[in-house]
């Protein structure tokens, strides 16, 4: 068996792959409007999808509670961002963008999509979806395996948590996974140049 190395691992590649988006997207939301990474997430998010409950929006942001407290507190200051009582409860609060906002948010996003098209410049359209329907795939099992630590940790019975799936199509279709996870490899190994660049 070949060794392998830590960087060989998908989520290796992915985790670089995502830190260097990461740091473009930070550098250029600041350059360009003044905004941090963690703002442009709850903008982006209010943008799309406001009214939002400041829970619902910390998860769909993917920041912890306190980090969006704060992101919001300063949104909020700076005339961005809106909040009113939530009229189901009278006690929790909705967020929303303020028309400034919004004027922000669509400047912001026409961006983010020229950015989104410049990192895939470089691949056909054909490897655009391949990329798109593998990143689907390993999102959906990636999910399936937290759901499953959840439960462990909630003190279920989860049967063959730590080994290789049985229905594996490595085992079942003659090593046909393979060029698949090479398929995976070569398309993050692309992008992830092109960002470097």
């Amino acid at each position: 068996m070949e060794k392998i190395r830590i960087t060989d691992l998908v989520s290796s590649r992915l985790h670089t792959l995502a830190a260097l988006l990461a740091n473009h997207a930070a550098m250029n939301y600041q350059r360009k409007f003044s905004l941090s990474l963690l703002e442009w997430r709850a903008i982006a998010m209010l943008g799309g999808f406001s009214p939002l409950a400041s829970k619902d929006l910390a998860r769909m942001a993917g920041l912890d509670r306190s980090h969006a407290s704060r992101t919001v507190g300063g949104l909020i200051e700076r005339a961005l961002v809106e909040s009113a009582r939530n009229s189901d409860d009278g006690r929790g609060v909705m967020l929303s963008l303020s028309k400034k906002g919004r004027a922000l948010y669509e400047k912001a996003f026409e961006d983010a999509v020229v950015r989104n098209n410049k990192l895939l410049a470089t691949l056909t359209t054909e490897q655009r979806h391949q990329l798109l329907s593998l990143i689907d795939v390993l999102t959906s099992n990636a999910r399936r395996m937290v759901d499953d630590e959840r439960r462990v940790a909630a003190g279920e019975r989860v049967s063959n948590i730590d080994a290789p799936p049985s229905d594996s199509p490595s085992e079942n279709q003659g090593g046909s996974s393979r060029p698949k996870m090479d398929r995976i490899r070569q398309l993050v190994n692309e992008l992830t140049v092109l960002v470097r660049e």
